[in-house]
């Protein structure tokens, strides 16, 4: 299944405040990004005035990345604990953004929450990506991993780091007024 398509038209003709719950375990497909495993969480659709109020919660998804230091192979999860949106029943007269309108297939009586959970996921990854807290990552001149050995090269920048002192010129210049 490369989509997350429910039908809504029992939940159409309830009264508002009316909801029903779904759990998912699907393996949705999300472009360019290599998972390992289903996107898994639950999907409440709520009727509301004019729309159709869904809450993603509990999503949970596996990847395969690569670490930002030492560039190795491992496995990381993504959680998303509650995404919220609407799903219009008619296209609303004035739109800041296209991308922010979700609205309901009126011929099928279906949404299509594929977009919503690809954007939650991709908006809950990592900034960069690390295979531990404690990562060394390779060095800087000869290339070695260095979680797994010591390299003999010198590096002047992290063994001088009291040496360097980029800013010192800046703090004279507060230091003189």
């Amino acid at each position: 299944m490369d989509k997350l398509i429910f039908s809504i038209s029992d939940i159409l003709n309830r009264p508002m405040g009316n909801s029903e719950v779904y759990s998912f375990d699907v393996p949705l497909d999300l472009e360019y990004i290599e998972k390992k495993g289903n996107v898994t969480g639950k999907i409440e659709i709520m009727r509301i005035e004019d729309a159709l109020n869904v809450v993603a919660t509990n999503l949970e998804l596996t990847l395969k990345a690569k670490c930002g230091k030492c560039l190795k192979d491992f496995t990381q999860k993504v959680n998303v604990v509650s995404a919220e949106r609407q799903f219009e029943i008619n296209k609303p007269e004035s739109i800041d953004d296209e991308n922010d309108v979700y609205l309901i297939n009126m011929k099928n009586y279906t949404i299509d929450v594929t977009e919503m959970l690809r954007q939650e996921i991709i908006l809950h990854f990592p900034p960069v990506s690390v295979c531990s807290s404690g990562c060394k990552g390779l060095c800087s001149y000869c290339g070695k991993n260095k979680n797994l050995a010591k390299c003999a090269c010198s590096e002047p920048i992290e063994e001088n780091l009291e040496q360097i002192k980029p800013l010192a010129a800046l703090k004279e210049f507060f230091n003189k007024k």
